[in-house]
């Protein structure tokens, strides 16, 4: 497997995981949000398409949306 296809933590802490490779990855990467709080983001061709995050992260993502 080449580096550019296994997951990164970018600068900004997200852990970038390509969709290529994120099938076999996904229990993997869920507990690592669940256990340690690291935030993935699903990417095709480096650029994030959608983020794995909690419950409770996006439930108050959205009452700060209707805010």
């Amino acid at each position: 497997m080449a580096a550019d296809q296994e997951p990164q933590i970018a600068p900004d802490g997200v852990q970038e995981v390509p969709l290529t490779i994120a099938r076999p990855l996904l229990t993997t990467v869920i507990e690592q949000l669940r256990e340690d709080g690291v935030v993935s983001a699903l990417t095709v061709r480096g650029r994030r398409r959608a983020y794995l995050v909690t419950p409770e992260f996006y439930e108050e993502a959205i009452e700060a949306k209707k805010r």
